[in-house]
């Protein structure tokens, strides 16, 4: 496929990502347009992943898909180097263990198109595993986006968005999603909620979650200071304190409070 055919590129990070990558890329092939491309970037793999991509690409001769390789820089990072690789107007990151609803590419480019004054279209999540259960998104407002994320990571986004933005920023690797959604906002992007579960998310014991879950007060800290402008002059000093000291600050225990509520963690095993 020429990349002057190629909408939307999906870009999907990966580490050690095997057991899982493969009915993620099945969920990718099912889509009803065929006007897009798959980059895979390796993020220093140390399992079959990058072997598997290699079966997978020779499987799909006829589809667009690329892989690349890094040492291992985490997701924010890794898609960047993606996105900066990418071919489409539109971007859609994906996770190499979530899945995508066969007409999700479609329903999302189909708005993006008719409406240029839309940069981002985000969909409800529909979760499966560990946990179960429809997650209805939030606004794309910044008001709202400033102190909790309210939408899905894997929405597909006008590449301009991202050329603004200066991409996902890599310190705060993890809830980088939600800092780009805060740049993005504050930056005068629109975004359209397409009410339909069309993301597949995949709950387990092992995700980044559990792990970014022990660090969230440092990282919406680091938020915070990021998009500086739109916060408070005692909402900075409040999170420049605790990255400082640790001081506790009643605005990031609020936050925390709140994702935990709308976004809980799947009971660990035993």
């Amino acid at each position: 496929m020429s990349g002057s055919h190629i909408a939307v590129s999906v870009v999907i990070p990966c580490h050690d990502s095997a057991a899982f990558l493969r009915a993620t890329v099945d969920s990718v092939i099912a889509q009803t347009i065929r006007e897009y491309e798959v980059v895979f970037v390796d993020d220093g793999s140390t399992d079959g992943t990058r072997a598997l991509v290699e079966q997978l690409i020779a499987a799909h001769p006829d589809r667009s898909m690329t892989l690349l390789a890094q040492d291992n820089a985490g997701v924010a990072a890794a898609r960047n180097r993606g996105i900066g690789a990418a071919r489409g107007r539109y971007i859609l990151p994906l996770d190499a263990d979530d899945l995508i609803a066969p007409t999700m590419v479609a329903s999302c480019a189909a708005i993006l198109d008719a409406r240029p004054e839309i940069a981002v279209v985000f969909t409800d999540r529909q979760d499966f595993g560990a946990l179960d259960g429809r997650h209805v998104s939030g606004r794309f407002e910044l008001a709202r986006l400033k102190y909790f994320n309210q939408l899905p990571y894997c929405s597909l986004l006008r590449r301009s968005v991202w050329e603004a933005v200066g991409g996902y920023r890599v310190n705060v690797s993890g809830f980088d999603d939600w800092d780009f959604w805060i740049a993005a906002a504050a930056r005068g992007f629109r975004g359209h909620h397409l009410a339909e579960p069309l993301l597949r998310h995949r709950r387990h014991h092992t995700s980044q979650l559990t792990t970014v879950m022990r660090d969230y007060e440092r990282l919406y800290a680091l938020i915070i200071l990021n998009n500086a402008g739109v916060y408070s002059g005692a909402e900075r000093a409040a999170a420049a304190r605790f990255l400082a000291t640790g001081e506790p600050a009643p605005l990031l225990g609020a936050s925390r409070l709140i994702f935990t509520q709308r976004y809980p963690l799947p009971p660990q095993p035993g």
